[in-house]
This record gives C-alpha cells, sequence and structure tokens, in this order.
C-alpha cells in the first residue's frame, strides 16, 4: 500500500524517528531520512541502504535555513515527496524555570517548528496538485496535560509545533492534504537518558497501562496508520500514545 510512496523523515536516527524509518521500510517505501548527527542509528541506516536503492540518507541542520532549502530543493529535483513526517528532537536537558534562557527557548522553535514550516512549504505545491498528501508531526503528550518540571523550553516548543499544525491541517484539507500530530508520553530513547532517574520513576507510576514508558515501535505503528488511506478521513487531530497517561 505504501510501497509507491515518496517519504521524506526527518530526525531519522532518533528513537522514534528510527522505529518509524524501520516499519516504513518493511512497507517498501521510497525513504528519504534526514539526520544531523551521526549516531550507532544512522550506520545501521546506511548499511540497510546499501542493501536498498530505495533509502536514500542526507545529513543536515534543519536549523539552517540556507543548507535546508538546498538539501529540500535537491530532493524535489529528483522525486516528490507524498508523506512528510517530522521527528527531530534534541536530548532532554533538566532545567528549571528560572535558569531556562531565551534562547532555550530559540532553539526549540528553530529546529521543531522554523525547519517543519520551511520544509513543509516546498512540499505542499505537489501536493496540492495530486490533491493528496500527508504530514505527520511527532509532538509530546505534555501537550495534552500538565508538564513535568524542568522541561519548559522543550514543552513550549512542542505547543508551536501544535498551533501550526492544527492551522496547516484547517488550511489544506480542501486540497486533500492531512496533517497530524502524534503525541507519545515519555518514550524509551537515548534522548529521556539524560532525565533524572526519580523523574522517570515518577512518570512511570502515573501510567496506569503497566507502568512503564511507551517504547519507539509502539509510536511508530501509529505514525504508520496515518500513513495509510486507512487514516484518509482524519485530518487536524493530536493522537495520544500514552498508556492512559492522559485521556481525553
Amino acid at each position: 500500500m505504501l510501497a509507491d510512496k515518496h517519504i521524506l523523515i526527518t530526525g531519522a536516527n532518533g528513537g522514534i524517528g528510527f522505529a518509524i524509518t524501520k516499519l516504513l521500510a518493511k512497507q517498501k517505501s521510497k525513504l528519504t531520512l534526514l539526520y544531523h548527527e551521526n549516531n550507532q542509528n544512522i550506520e545501521k541506516l546506511k548499511n540497510e541502504s546499501s542493501e536498498s536503492c530505495d533509502i536514500e540518507i542526507k545529513k543536515v541542520d534543519l536549523t539552517n535555513t540556507m543548507e535546508l532549502d538546498k538539501i529540500i530543493t535537491s530532493i524535489l529535483e529528483k522525486h516528490p515527496i507524498d508523506i512528510f513526517i517530522h521527528s527531530p528532537a534534541y536530548p532532554a536537558q533538566h532545567k528549571p524555570f528560572m535558569k531556562t534562557t531565551w534562547d532555550d527557548f530559540q532553539k526549540q522553535f528553530d529546529l521543531q517548528t522554523k525547519s517543519f514550516f520551511q520544509i513543509s512549504k516546498y512540499l505542499i505545491p505537489h501536493m496540492k496538485s495530486k490533491k493528496s498528501g500527508k504530514i505527520i508531526s511527532i509532538l509530546t503528550a505534555y501537550v495534552a496535560g500538565k508538564p513535568p518540571n524542568g522541561l519548559v523550553d522543550y514543552v513550549v516548543g512542542k505547543y508551536s509545533l501544535l498551533g501550526l499544525t492544527k492551522c496547516m491541517a484547517a488550511e489544506l484539507g480542501s486540497f486533500g492534504i492531512r496533517v497530524n500530530s502524534v503525541s507519545p508520553s515519555m518514550v524509551n530513547t537515548p534522548l529521556t537518558e539524560p532525565l533524572p532517574e526519580y523523574l522517570k520513576k515518577m512518570i512511570k507510576s502515573q501510567v496506569p497501562l503497566e507502568n512503564r514508558l511507551a517504547e519507539p515501535s509502539e509510536v511508530a505503528e501509529v505514525v504508520l496508520f496515518l500513513c495509510t488511506d486507512g487514516a484518509n478521513y482524519i485530518t487536524g487531530e493530536n493522537i495520544l500514545i500514552t498508556g492512559g497517561y492522559s485521556m481525553h
């Protein structure tokens, strides 16, 4: 079903992005992967791409406007993008509000929201011409309930991305473009390793379903569903994946 789709994934080497990439690769999708820094995941992806001509990997600083423009333009010169999945993230940094600076917020805005805006503006014209397209942003359950202390810049950055996602869904629906977001509670990835153990234990204790963190594969499965025709009448939604941590 997705074998003929060109899919662009940002943050493809992160915990969630990597899980999404592996799942879509099994669907034989044609993948273009953007990443910022090398890690074990990107090395695994490079090994897989050597066995499949349908995986293209590019290193790019998503916060560098000129560099991102150049990369996206070069991609679109080869083929259009049918589905865009936005999953970049910085390692979690636990910092009290009074020690947070505006630069911390700006850093999140540039990575989360500005790059999403910039890439989408390149991809939407083709989607409009086809009357079809899907755009998915990866958020956090903290945009739907009480956030933990010490993650103010991260949470506010995700809120800005949520607002942009909803506005795009409202405006682009008439062109057959579906825009949705997925919001997991804390996920068991390397990005959450720097967080204090007491914080992770506290969050686990508040999850009704098995008192555990979400796994990247569980987030990836929901993203996969949004990519399929089965989700064609869903737009403007923020799907929570929280094990009952947040309920609406």
